[in-house]
């Protein structure tokens, strides 16, 4: 997973990304209740002195009970929760939290939270959607691929072309990759002389509206993609389908 860029696309940082993601399956509602309260307990204990509430046991039993149910968040992200809201990164109208427990207040911190989550999940999803029809269309590809090389023979010996030119272009890369095409010496180079010379005999549709210098060179570049077409398809057409 892209976490840089993911970052990036929704402004936001990558350690505050990462926690979300390693905790997405520690949700409350995961890990269950009665299992969390210690380590809730804990948090909060480290939480209320840093806004001037002291962290008594009826203060501490009252915010924790509270806080668990709130089921969609893991205990690591209480935490941050708090942090965002210090750094004022949440959306909320009320940027105070005061000297005493305020249920209330703490209540708008954690929803604010998992509204501002939603949008790390919906990222994270569409991100690994997108790794997931990757890694789909890849599979696809080496199946179709495989499935072509299986058939490949077959579609050799039914061949019923009468000339080069009925031989498909693609057959060629097919043919090479086959390891199905190996040149005599000077094989090549005739055959390749052999298409050039082909090519120089098959018109090029011509363009009044074209300048003459740049009609040349349109020529040339048409005669010489032309050539190498032929020269693949003769290839094929002589050494793998041993036509002569």
């Amino acid at each position: 997973m892209n976490l840089p860029a993911i970052a990036m696309t929704i402004e936001e940082k990558i350690q505050d990304i990462q926690l979300v993601i390693d905790n997405r399956e520690k949700r409350l509602f995961k890990t269950g209740i009665v299992e969390s309260l210690p380590k809730i307990n804990q948090v909060v204990k480290q939480i209320l002195p840093l806004y001037g509430i002291d962290a008594s046991p009826e203060h501490l039993i009252e915010v924790t009970q509270f806080i668990t149910t709130y089921k969609l968040i893991a205990v690591d992200e209480i935490k941050l929760a708090f942090e965002k809201f210090a750094r004022q990164e949440l959306k909320i109208d009320d940027h105070k939290l005061y000297g005493k427990v305020d249920l209330a207040a703490i209540g708008r911190i954690l929803t604010a939270y998992i509204n501002w989550r939603q949008k790390v999940y919906f990222t994270v999803d569409m991100e690994d959607e997108k790794k997931r029809l990757r890694i789909q269309e890849e599979q696809r590809q080496v199946e179709a691929k495989r499935k072509f090389y299986e058939e490949f023979p077959e579609m050799l010996s039914g061949f019923k072309g009468k000339s080069y030119e009925d031989v498909p272009v693609y057959w060629y890369d097919a043919a090479m990759e086959a390891g199905l095409i190996g040149y005599a010496e000077g094989e090549k180079r005739a055959i390749w002389e052999e298409a050039q010379e082909i090519a120089k005999k098959q018109k090029i549709q011509a363009d009044s509206y074209i300048d003459f210098k740049t009609q040349l060179h349109r020529v040339e570049e048409e005669g010489k993609k032309r050539a190498i077409i032929i020269a693949q398809k003769l290839a094929v057409w002589r050494i793998v389908l041993n036509k002569a």
